[in-house]
């Protein structure tokens, strides 16, 4: 493999794994092991099937987009709204998840000489991160891509110190008012959004998309799979929501405050390029001037958790079922409509049945109605 595919490889990892890792053990040590794992494996072959589907809308399209822009594109401008309302509902989420566990690290790092609340550390964090987007980090942006690094540091990092505290009873617990917890979890999880960037990196070669776009969705999966059996296997029904804190008990402070700093820097260049592409859209799709389109970006997130939106699992759960299955259902309209009006011939053609189109939609719908009934 030539440092091309690697960097395409690298790309799509980068926009996949972020702060949702830290929320997948909690999920499967309430549900059960075992379940979440089957839950994984589930979305994994899903997402990587959506994914490849959308490399295929990317080939058959003359110019790359964002989902935004397809759905102006082949679905009319009704349904460029809905996805660019469903883009900015998953974009506040993350942010307001960023917020809340950024809180949470900090305070990990500090409560060992400090006592500072996580609330008052998040108001830290998300004034930090505000000020850093107005300021318009364009170089965070860039090395954002090799940014989950730090999240494999931090989770091969609890894996090895923690192997000896593993215990196996830990793995075989089931609760079942939780069974459902991980499906929004791990959709959040497992979202990624720079396949149009790995077409990118891969210009002349997009023959070898299909494969790029593979590879970067197996291995974060599986990280996430090794992540969350080295947690929920040694703190068990004490996993914190965040991971780090709940592991204090067994494998002390040092393991704590290493993991922290590594998510806490994962988190915080996420923070700003997420937050830097949220505010070029509304300057650019709205015509917003800068300080209005700031105010668009940072305020509505903060907002939220002031009113009380500070669970981060119960964040990600409802931007994964809630937002990210309403982009599901309209992804899956522009995928049936790009295969009858590509602008080209793609390198490669998914030959998936009806049925698995109209079961996803099915299981969206289902994800949203549950989530937001329960």
């Amino acid at each position: 493999m030539d440092r091309r595919f690697i960097s395409a490889v690298a790309v799509l990892m980068g926009s996949i794994i972020g702060v949702g890792i830290f929320g997948i053990p909690f999920a499967f040590a309430k549900a059960g092991f075992l379940t979440g794992f089957l839950f994984l494996i589930g979305l994994g072959t899903i997402t990587l099937l959506l994914n490849l589907a959308y490399g295929e809308i990317i080939l058959r399209t003359d110019r790359s987009h964002g989902i935004v822009g397809y759905a102006g594109i082949y679905l009319g401008e009704f349904w460029k709204k809905v996805a660019f309302f469903t883009f900015v509902l998953s974009s506040y989420s993350a942010l307001l998840a960023y917020i809340i566990v950024g809180g949470e690290f900090l305070s990990n790092i500090f409560s060992f000489q400090f006592y500072f609340s996580s609330g008052s550390l998040s108001f830290v964090f998300f004034l930090a991160g505000a000020l850093a987007v107005a300021g318009g980090l364009k170089m965070i942006s860039m090395i954002d891509m090799g940014m989950f690094f730090l999240y494999i540091a931090g989770a091969f990092l609890v894996l090895i110190w923690g192997l000896p505290q593993i215990q196996f009873g830990n793995l075989t617990t089931f609760h079942k008012e939780f069974w459902f917890l991980p499906y929004g979890v791990l959709l959040f999880a497992l979202s990624g959004s720079s396949i149009v960037l790995q077409r990118e990196v891969l210009d002349g070669q997009e023959f070898r998309l299909k494969k790029a776009i593979a590879w970067g969705t197996i291995i974060p999966a599986i990280i996430y799979a090794v992540f969350a059996f080295a947690v929920v296997g040694i703190s068990g029904d004490a996993t914190s929501p965040e991971s780090f804190s709940g592991l204090l008990p067994f494998l002390g402070p040092q393991v704590i405050w290493f993991g922290s700093i590594f998510g806490l820097l994962a988190i915080f260049t996420s923070f700003l390029t997420l937050g830097d592409v949220l505010l070029e859209s509304f300057r650019y799709d709205f015509k917003l001037k800068k300080i209005r389109a700031w105010l668009l970006v940072v305020m509505p997130p903060w907002l939220m958790f002031m009113l009380g939106a500070n669970n981060f699992i119960n964040v990600i759960n409802l931007a994964g079922a809630v937002a990210i299955g309403l982009q599901l259902i309209v992804f899956i309209f522009i995928y049936g409509k790009v295969k009858r009006m590509g602008h080209r011939i793609p390198e490669y053609s998914l030959d998936l049945p009806k049925y698995f189109w109209y079961g996803l939609i099915a299981l969206s719908v289902f994800g949203i109605v549950y989530t937001l009934g329960r």
